[in-house]
């Protein structure tokens, strides 16, 4: 296998919800979020999905879009401090179920690829020194200036909250691709500047023993999420791509666009692992529609605006040709045997 073939198809995803504080922040001092976030093709509805995901470029974009929106140089900071670990899932089971710090930041460097397959969480202990670090396995050329400032200050939290009195920042050197989003002299910690590949901090070792006194607000605790982040590339694709299925627009140049990469690199991966857009769109709205057809709850012409035809008679045609039976045919044929065949 060629080198290139072994690069396979590469599309790390992020569960939207999880910038739910940022437009948050953003929608409470009174900015018009709607027509920011509809630029990377979001709306605010989006963010109450749980089982929505959105590639690394997408996020990073919303993020900091958002950020800007408030008007504060330390959004994601300020964010990271205020989070309730026991309300934010990627946190939530860990601080529940820790016994120490290291505990807790060892158990959420395992789950967090339930809510991203974009990055990789670690703790490397080397004698007297730890280094929490999060690897982004994309950033292209944006540099996720919020996100590390808010990651930052999340682990600075459970860090501070075990130390108590006994904190010593100095002791603490944090590395984020833009210092300016660090507040100066915050908790004494001291800030470098790293690349745009991820976040990260370094600690005695001595502190993975503590035990965190994490404070639990009266917001509702997290419920531990069923979904996850696809690991691999075409479900990940499939994720991305069902999520747009009802635009009549989507084709290989904008689920191109989507993945944030170029039409010919999009199609010669994807025939790298022998398939194709057209190929898997068909499978997805064939599958869609066929599922909306037997619950014989919607009309013909609504299931088949939902899958991106607005016209009727092309949706008609295009599901004949998927099973050799026209949408009506197809739901009348379940009707009347109580199965759906799906030998085509």
């Amino acid at each position: 296998m060629s080198p290139r073939a072994n690069q396979g198809l590469q599309l790390p995803l992020i569960r939207l919800n999880l910038a739910q504080p940022f437009l948050e922040a953003a929608a409470h001092t009174g900015a018009d979020v709607a027509p920011v976030i509809a630029e990377v093709g979001l709306s605010t509805t989006d963010f109450d999905n749980s089982d929505k995901f959105v590639t690394a470029p997408v996020m990073y974009d919303t993020v900091e879009a958002l950020a800007e929106l408030t008007g504060d140089p330390y959004t994601g900071y300020r964010l990271g401090s205020e989070l309730d670990p026991f309300s934010w899932s990627p946190l939530a089971d860990a601080a529940r179920k820790a016994h120490s710090v290291g505990d807790l930041l060892l158990r959420f460097s395992i789950d967090a690829y339930r809510d991203a397959s974009s990055v990789v969480f670690s703790l490397n202990t080397q004698g007297d020194r730890t280094t929490f670090t999060e690897a982004r396995l994309y950033s292209g050329r944006r540099m996720p200036r919020h996100n590390d400032a808010f990651g930052v200050a999340y682990i600075l939290k459970i860090l501070h909250s075990a130390m108590e009195s006994h904190w010593h920042g100095s002791q603490v050197l944090v590395s984020v691709c833009d210092p300016k989003v660090i507040p100066s002299e915050h908790l004494g910690v001291r800030v470098a500047k790293t690349g745009n590949d991820g976040f990260s901090l370094a600690f005695p070792s001595a502190w993975l023993l503590l035990k965190p006194v994490l404070q639990q607000s009266d917001t509702k605790p997290s419920e531990r999420l069923t979904s996850q982040a696809p690991s691999t590339s075409l479900p990940a694709l499939r994720v991305l791509m069902a999520e747009h299925l009802h635009e009549n627009a989507l084709n290989t140049s904008r689920v191109a666009e989507l993945c944030d990469m170029s039409k010919r690199t999009l199609a010669r991966r994807l025939a790298e692992l022998d398939t194709s857009v057209k190929a898997e769109l068909d499978t997805l709205r064939r599958k869609a529609a066929e599922a909306a057809l037997v619950t014989g709850q919607e009309s013909i012409a609504d299931i088949g605006r939902s899958i991106g035809y607005p016209d009727p008679s092309v949706f008609t045609r295009a599901f004949k040709r998927w099973t050799g039976l026209t949408p009506r045919a197809y739901r009348d044929n379940y009707v009347t045997t109580g199965d759906c065949h799906d030998e085509h």
